[in-house]
C-alpha cells in the first residue's frame, strides 16, 4: 500500500472514530435528559457536562467543547430515596458520593449534606440555570467546583482537562450573578495563573491565532469577575 493509499486509510480510520464517538454522545444525553425529567426541580448537572452545555448554549463557542464519557450531578436528599427506587446505586465512601451506571454510562451522584463539594446542594440548585436543554450548576458554582477538583488533581492527566474546562467557562462568562461570591482570593489566584498560561492551544489543537483570541477574551472576562467581586 502507497502513501497515499495509508493516508486515506487513516483518513476513513478517523471519521470513522469520530462519527462512533457522536453516537455514544448523543446516547449519553439522551440518557441525561431521561434523567432531569425524573427530577425537574431536583438536580443540577456539574462537571464535563456541564461546560459542554454552556458553551454548546453560546453558539459561538460550540467548537471549544469537548465531550464526556459519564456524567456528575448534585441531588436533594428528599430526591435520593426516589432515585433509590429507580437506580441501583452503589456507595463511594471514600470520594463521598455514590454511582450508578445506566445504558452503559456511569453516573456519580453527590448528595444533599453528604458530599465534600465546595458549594451547598440547596445553593447549587437554587442558581442553577438551564443551558443547552440541561440544567446546570451556575457559571460561578461551576467555577468553584473546578478549581476545587483541580487543586486535588494539578499535574495529571485529569488537572489537564480541569484546566481546559475552566478557560471554557470562561469563554462564555459575560455576566456575573450573586453566587460569584463563592469565588475567594485564592479561588481567583488560581484561575488566574491558568488563565495566564497556554491551556488555550490545547483548546485550539496549536493554533496560536486563535489561542491569542481565546486568551483575549477569558482574561477580559476575569477581570469583570474580579471587579465585580471588588478585587483590583
Amino acid at each position: 500500500m502507497g502513501r497515499a493509499e495509508n493516508m486515506a486509510a487513516y483518513a476513513a480510520r478517523i471519521k470513522e472514530q469520530k462519527m462512533a464517538e457522536d453516537v455514544n454522545w448523543g446516547k449519553l444525553l439522551d440518557t441525561v435528559s431521561e434523567i432531569q425529567k425524573w427530577f425537574p426541580e431536583g438536580v443540577a448537572f456539574i462537571g464535563g457536562i456541564a461546560v459542554h452545555a454552556y458553551l454548546e448554549h453560546s453558539g459561538e463557542y460550540a467548537k471549544y467543547a469537548a465531550q464526556s464519557h459519564d456524567a456528575d450531578f448534585v441531588i436533594r436528599v428528599a430526591d435520593m430515596a426516589d432515585l433509590r427506587d429507580i437506580e441501583a446505586l452503589t456507595p463511594n465512601n471514600r470520594l463521598n458520593k455514590q454511582q450508578f451506571v445506566k445504558n452503559g454510562f456511569e453516573f456519580d451522584v453527590y448528595v444533599e449534606g453528604q458530599h465534600n463539594l465546595p458549594v451547598d446542594t440547596a445553593d447549587a440548585i437554587v442558581y442553577s440555570v438551564e443551558r443547552n436543554g440541561l440544567r446546570v450548576v451556575c457559571p460561578e458554582h461551576l467555577l468553584k467546583m473546578k478549581v476545587f477538583a483541580y487543586n486535588d488533581r494539578k499535574g495529571s492527566v485529569k488537572g489537564d482537562k480541569d484546566e481546559a474546562d475552566i478557560a471554557r467557562v470562561f469563554l462564555t462568562l459575560n455576566e456575573v450573578s450573586e453566587a460569584a461570591c463563592e469565588l475567594d482570593e485564592d479561588d481567583l489566584e488560581v484561575i488566574h495563573e491558568i488563565l495566564k498560561g497556554n491551556v488555550y492551544r490545547r483548546l485550539t489543537d496549536n493554533n496560536d491565532f486563535e489561542a491569542r483570541q481565546l486568551k483575549t477574551v477569558c482574561l477580559d472576562n476575569f477581570e469583570g469577575l474580579r471587579r465585580h467581586l471588588g478585587y483590583r
